[in-house]
């Protein structure tokens, strides 16, 4: 179970380095574009193209990335030996 909350901090300081990194682009860029930080709209395609039903490479690839998921989760949280 610690090694899960530990895991947690790990994943929260990776979300305080990407800030950091997009806090020091916008300071020190001569004409910063947002586009390169954050795309709400690639994004979003992205997760639509993903959980599409019509295509079943893309589910394919999404259930194999689950899976993946799935194994990282339960390996941090003891489940795998």
């Amino acid at each position: 179970m610690l090694k899960g909350i530990q895991a947690g901090y790990i994943d929260e300081r990776e979300r305080l380095a990407v800030l950091a990194n997009s806090i020091a682009y916008f300071s020190n860029a001569k004409k910063p574009k947002f586009k390169k930080v954050f795309d709400r709209a690639k994004e979003e395609r992205l997760l639509e193209e993903a959980y599409a039903d019509n295509n079943p490479k893309n589910k394919q690839t999404v259930n194999e990335k689950r899976v993946e998921l799935y194994g990282k989760l339960a390996d941090a949280f003891g489940e795998r030996s």
